[in-house]
């Protein structure tokens, strides 16, 4: 007969449950069943006497009962002793515990470290040899020991960066019936970002040590019974050999820390689940701790197919539905690597490829003694077929011999060198390769097979036994075999460097493209996080040669801006980047102002000087000493201004001559420096002097005489830039510049006018800037910056963009085709964020764009810059991207690609290329009612 259940529900013979039966071992009596259909309860066998036993005896409390005559004393219910043949869990791991950041096997304990990402592109030589030294001897400093280094990656949380996005916008430009919505911009980023297949990598290490004893494993098992795991004073041993650890790890080089149990969970789950989705939300229990029980929720949902002789390893995971085929790919013969000078690190080369892949690595670091030992065994044998070629009178190959040498010489380095230098690494190196379907993992696999071998002469093997070797990636679980084995001194695998960053920007501004160096990177750029968080200046710079994509970059930036509800100001010479104002989600909020046929008085020097307002400084005496030389310096600037374009404006002959600055120095001190001045007080005041001054007077007037030249005359109109437009585009369209290497004497007169006009339209667009409140956000980009070069009015202006930008909150981005122009403005230490495009026709030119990057000239950074945007030439087709080498406030320098794609007919308003331009959306005609 069967044992009856614990727990037995009563029900009604309608089926409806009535009430819970206690179990039947309880001692409380049971009530009589008036079921008919349950079988009658057996009557209990009355218990035999034993002798010696003690009498039982009645609580006190209670009256005695005695039995009535012929009436048979019924026995006391007892518990009866079951034995239960439950299963063990089925455990497919070899890990038994984890507690924090150890894992326990049953014979070894592993602590795991999480290492940040170094940063290794445009570094210098020196700095990346002090940093692969550093980590050297902290792989020295793990002798004896057996290491688990595994590169993981996570995909990018792109709604949590649209959620930072969307806080750090307090008031996004308003919704426009018809065109894209501030939320619909969001979701469009967010697709993109998805579609494209982000992934940030992650660098665990893994430091197996103590095995355990016979009498730690056989107290685990005997405090499991209890529900117990690793004993106390094992937990106390264990914790005294991690602290060595944390010192070695610690430090400079590798600066790891002790994973948290959040990262070790997603480890364990990426381990199981290779190169498939990430797992959902993770468990929410923070402890660290998991029991044996528990371990069995790694493995679930993930089920593995594979055949005798199958290629790949198929995953499917139950609960999803989700296919993926694994080829693990094991790390081969290698030839000598000159890192840093000529190549990448190795381990972490694959990244270069647009799908993300796992790696792992088992290493043994031997120590001197055991390296030692080691050589001796492989001299011994080189002399034994020496010796064997010798006494056979042949001759012995001459490879035995440089091998013999080589070896004595190693032996050397060992006996009478560092540690670091006898130290070796004995490793199994294996990359997983995943795709959707077999054939798309073994074509994905075959190309990074072709990349190793091209770039870095490094062979890729595709072993058999596929699962043994994805089982490898597990934490815990041994090698799949000893086979490949590579052998190394400790400085080639810390030259390996997995956890070598690409990453450049912030992680709360506007997506602008991808990282196109080692690895792909999504880029993001805050114009702004500078001065809000790193309390720096907002001045950007940007370089490149004509065609190199500054004016895409710009109107990008600007549109980008503008969404978010800042002020934005360009100043375009050219007029392209006017057609973003015929935009449907910017036309309501744009203007385009265009200098060539604007009103007189526009471009008044006295007027585009704001005056500096009280109420922007602080109260008490020290807000009104900085409120004074305030004042002192708009006054100043002016009178350099105004003296400056009187210099433009007279022909080049009458500029040279000593005289002339003289009189103009005089009137304009006559003058009083104030907005309300004009350049016709000053020519009032230079026909009261001698005849020079009258001459000079009649100059300038002639001068005015000419319709562009109104500008500068006069009083500027009412409200000429009003702050309610969200996006204004200054253009002088139409105008012709002049060739700054070509002498002013033969340029023509409207390039002599072009001059001045470029000078006030920079500050003519700075200045709608400093008539908002200092804490609002605001950006202006200005090109041609290098007419700004060779005046000191100009230089001035720019340095103090610079030093205003932070009070401001002002993003200023500056562009020129010519990195000497700015360097020649003295600004380079103010500069935050530069891009630098295409550089291919001048290697000097190059290495001054390299000072501005802050990269080390003559070290091949030369060619990367000649590089850039580098088009097919076997291909007829336009060049549908562009490139550069940006430096970020926090001085990470990458390369980029420019992608703004997501954002619908952005680019076809951009694009400058002439044949374009008739294909692009025509509507500034429409906007002439809204010019000033």
């Amino acid at each position: 007969m069967p044992a009856p259940p614990l727990w037995q529900t009563v029900t009604t013979p309608g089926g409806i449950p009535v009430a819970a039966v206690e179990p039947y071992h309880s001692a409380a009596p049971a009530e009589a069943d008036t079921r008919t259909d349950l079988p009658a309860p057996m009557p209990e066998k009355a218990p035999a006497k034993r002798r010696g036993r003690r009498k039982r005896e009645e609580p006190a409390n209670l009256p005695a009962v005695r039995p009535k005559k012929n009436e048979v004393k019924a026995a006391p219910l007892r518990p009866h002793k079951l034995k239960f043949s439950d299963r063990d869990p089925s455990i497919e791991l070899e890990i038994s515990e984890i507690a924090g950041h150890l894992t326990f096997t049953q014979s070894t304990v592993t602590a795991w470290y999480s290492l940040p990402e170094v940063r290794w592109a445009f570094r210098p030589d020196a700095e990346r040899e002090a940093l692969l030294s550093a980590i050297s001897e902290q792989y020295a400093g793990l002798a004896g020991f057996r290491l688990h280094l595994r590169r993981t990656n996570r995909p990018f949380p792109a709604d949590e960066w649209a959620r930072t996005v969307d806080s750090h916008t307090a008031k996004p430009l308003p919704d426009v019936s018809g065109a894209t919505s501030w939320s619909d911009h969001l979701v469009a980023a967010q697709r993109h970002l998805l579609s494209v297949n982000h992934a940030e990598g992650q660098t665990y290490l893994g430091v197996t040590f103590a095995r355990r004893s016979l009498g730690d494993t056989f107290s685990e098992r005997i405090l499991r019974m209890f529900g117990k795991g690793t004993s106390d004073g094992e937990r106390r041993k264990l914790g005294r050999t991690v602290e060595q650890f944390d010192e070695v790890l610690n430090a400079f080089g590798m600066r790891g820390r002790r994973v948290t149990p959040q990262e070790l969970e997603w480890l364990l789950f990426r381990s199981v689940a290779l190169c498939m989705a990430p797992p959902g939300p993770l468990s929410p229990v923070s402890n660290g701790q998991w029991e044996r029980g528990d371990l069995l929720a790694l493995t679930e949902q993930v089920e593995r197919y594979r055949t005798p002789y199958g290629s790949t390893v198929k995953l499917v995971n139950r609960m999803t539905g989700e296919e993926r085929h694994v080829a693990v790919l094991s790390v081969g013969r290698m030839e000598p690597l000159e890192i840093p000078e000529k190549h990448e690190p190795w381990m972490h080369f694959h990244e270069r490829l647009p799908w993300p892949m796992e790696l792992s690595s088992r290493i043994d670091i031997l120590g001197s003694n055991s390296s030692f030992k080691n050589l001796e065994h492989r001299l011994r044998m080189i002399r034994s077929q020496q010796l064997d070629y010798a006494e056979h009178g042949i001759d012995a190959p001459p490879e035995l011999e440089r091998l013999a040498k080589r070896a004595l010489v190693i032996g050397d380095e060992m006996t009478t060198g560092l540690p670091v230098e006898s130290a070796r690494a004995h490793g199994w190196h294996r990359i997983a390769v995943g795709g959707r379907t077999r054939e798309e993992c073994l074509e994905r696999a075959r190309r990074l097979i072709q990349l190793y071998s091209r770039e870095l002469r490094i062979s890729l093997q595709h072993p058999k036994n596929q699962d043994q070797l994805a089982r490898e990636f597990i934490p815990g679980e041994p090698i799949a075999n000893t086979g490949y084995v590579r052998r190394m001194p400790v400085k080639l695998l810390a030259a390996a460097l997995p956890q070598a960053a690409s990453t450049v920007g912030d992680r709360r501004g506007d997506l602008i493209g991808r990282t196109s160096g080692t690895c792909r990177r999504p880029v993001f750029l805050d114009l702004h996080f500078p001065m809000e968080v790193r309390e720096r200046s907002g001045l950007g710079v940007l370089v490149a040669e004509p065609g190199g994509g500054k004016s895409t970059l710009m109107g990008a930036l600007g549109y980008l801006n503008a969404r978010r509800g800042v002020q934005v100001t360009l100043l375009d010479p050219s007029g392209p980047l006017a057609r973003l104002c015929a935009m449907p989600e910017l036309r309501p909020y744009s203007r385009v102002l265009n200098l060539t046929g604007s009103e007189q008085g526009t471009l008044a020097p006295y007027a585009l000087i704001p005056t500096p307002v009280r109420t922007e400084f602080q109260t008490g005496a020290g807000g009104d000493r900085e409120y004074e030389i305030a004042v002192s310096n708009a006054r100043a600037e002016r009178r350099m201004l105004v003296q400056d374009i009187c210099s433009m404006l007279v022909p080049p002959q009458v500029a040279k001559e000593s005289s002339t600055a003289t009189l103009l120095r005089h009137a304009v001190r006559q003058v009083p420096a104030e907005e309300t001045s004009t350049l016709d007080d000053v020519i009032a005041c230079l026909q009261g002097l001698d005849d020079d001054g009258k001459e000079l007077a009649n100059l300038l007037l002639d001068t005015a005489e000419m319709p562009l030249a109104l500008l500068f005359f006069g009083r500027p109109p009412a409200h000429l830039l009003s702050a309610d437009s969200a996006l204004t585009v200054i253009t002088m369209a139409g105008l012709r510049l002049p060739d700054m290497k070509i002498e002013r004497e033969y340029w023509s007169a409207e390039e002599s006018l072009a001059l001045p006009m470029l000078h006030t339209a920079h500050r003519l667009a700075v200045r709608r800037c400093y008539g908002g409140s200092m804490s609002s956000r605001k950006m202006v980009g200005l090109d041609e910056a290098h007419f700004m070069e060779g005046w000191r009015s100009g230089r001035s202006f720019l340095v103090r963009l610079a030093r205003d930008s932070r009070k401001w909150n002002l993003a200023a981005f500056v562009a020129s085709q010519n990195p000497r122009d700015i360097l020649g403005l003295d600004v380079q230490n103010l500069v935050s964020t530069v891009f630098v495009g295409r550089i291919a026709e001048d290697q000097e030119i190059a290495s001054e764009a390299l000072r501005l990057l802050r990269v080390p000239v003559h070290d091949g950074y030369e060619a990367t810059l000649a590089s850039l945007s580098q088009a097919d030439t076997s291909s007829s087709s336009r060049l549908g991207f562009r490139e550069f080498v940006m430096r970020d406030v926090d001085g990470r320098v990458q390369k980029v690609r420019v992608d703004v794609s997501y954002v619908d007919g952005l680019l076809e308003y951009l694009d400058t290329t002439p044949a374009a331009a008739k294909a692009a959306p025509t509507a500034i005609a429409s906007l002439s009612d809204r010019e000033v």
